[in-house]
């Protein structure tokens, strides 16, 4: 094996760590929050807000990275920005209640920095296997949250209470940091100073393509997180009890690992991107209604298929960040414009949706602003694929 391939593989290697931990500090607070509530006397419109402040936390940050590019090298602000999400961690669980809020916004910060700035990074070390690279990175952001929101309860217990359970979120952080902080130190020995690089966002609002990207990101976020928020909620209002509704996303969550995973061999099977998204939409549309009007005994087919459909969605998304600039900077802009108004926009419009479950028969409100809101992103996704032949193949 050559020097460059096994250069490229530990720095594979080590990326899919650092991706394994993007959202997995964020999804091991959910499961705690009722013990939260309690420990913190926080009424439900206070829960409410901690709950939207990971997703806007993540916009602010996003374009805060391609900023940031402009005075420290990106591989080195991956490390700073995951030692300040490190020590939003510690805040978290000893600061009180401006810890607990305080806290997630510094995580948030932190691990939204790292996700804008670490796809450029990997658009210039693997450019011949980005695609691939990119499912990996998307299975890999799934499993670290299915990891979080699922051993979040069982860390707690065995540590003695939920800010111990927290706090130890910052063990997997630290263990990315350090190795991440070697490739870093190996790359400097092997190249030359890289100096910090310019990466303006604005100018891209005026490319036709990069619109359609950030208009196909947002609808994704808005949809995504519509159902991520209210899901379990509509389904124990239809009768399931509390342990399978909550089964339900988690399920799904999980199911979005292997589709993340072979969203590119899938693309290349049926022939192009634009038949994947417009399949995988589908699928996730017919999973949404299946849900929410059909019989409840029916639940397990329709997770499993919402999971593969929103494994291949995310995917796509991500592939289309990565690939639709021709370098490093133009990657790290991309991805800071269409996270940034992506993670804020979609939590708004995911947002104000929820307020339709004050309306008479909120099912089937919530089905059909799903629909909306995947129909609008499949538009704008199929014109960003159409607009670039690299992404069709």
């Amino acid at each position: 094996m050559s020097k460059e391939i096994r250069d490229q593989v530990h720095f594979v290697i080590i990326f899919l760590l650092v991706s394994f931990n993007l959202r997995m500090a964020f999804s091991a607070a959910d499961p705690l929050l009722v013990q939260i509530m309690e420990t913190r006397h926080i009424g439900i419109g206070s829960s409410g807000l901690f709950g939207l402040l990971p997703i806007m936390s993540l916009g602010v940050a996003a374009p805060l990275g391609a900023r940031l590019v402009e005075w420290v090298r990106p591989g080195m602000l991956i490390i700073y920005a995951l030692l300040f999400a490190t020590a939003g961690v510690f805040w978290r669980s000893c600061g009180g209640i401006p810890g607990l809020f305080g806290g997630t916004i510094v995580i948030g910060l932190g691990l939204g920095i790292a996700g804008a700035v670490i796809l450029g990074i990997a658009r210039q070390a693997v450019p011949q296997h980005l695609p691939e690279l990119i499912s990996a990175y998307t299975a890999c952001v799934s499993l670290g949250t299915a990891v979080g929101a699922g051993a979040a309860n069982p860390i707690s217990l065995l540590l003695g209470g939920w800010q111990q359970g927290l706090m130890f979120w910052a063990i997997p952080l630290l263990l990315a940091t350090a190795a991440w902080s070697v490739l870093m130190l190996k790359r400097r020995e092997s190249h030359t100073r890289q100096p910090a690089m310019h990466a303006p966002m604005l100018p891209l609002l005026r490319q036709h393509q990069a619109r359609m990207v950030v208009l196909y990101y947002l609808f994704r976020v808005a949809s995504s997180w519509l159902l991520i928020v209210w899901l379990s909620a509509l389904l124990r209002r239809r009768g399931m009890p509390a342990i399978e509704a909550g089964l339900v996303l988690s399920l799904a969550t999980a199911c979005q690992i292997p589709s993340a995973m072979l969203a590119g061999i899938i693309s290349h099977w049926l022939g192009g991107m634009k038949r994947l998204m417009t399949l995988a939409s589908m699928a996730a549309i017919i999973a949404c209604w299946g849900l929410l009007v059909l019989p409840l005994h029916w639940w397990l087919g329709f997770a499993l298929l919402l999971g593969l459909g929103l494994g291949c969605i995310f995917s796509i998304g991500m592939t289309l960040i990565a690939t639709t600039e021709p370098d490093e900077a133009g990657t790290i802009a991309l991805s800071g414009l269409a996270q940034g108004i992506g993670f804020i926009g979609g939590g708004l419009l995911a947002w104000l949706a929820g307020l339709s479950l004050q309306f008479p028969a909120p099912d089937m409100w919530i089905a059909g602003l799903y629909t909306c809101f995947t129909f609008t992103g499949l538009f704008f996704g199929l014109s960003a694929a159409n607009a670039s032949p690299r992404t069709n193949a």
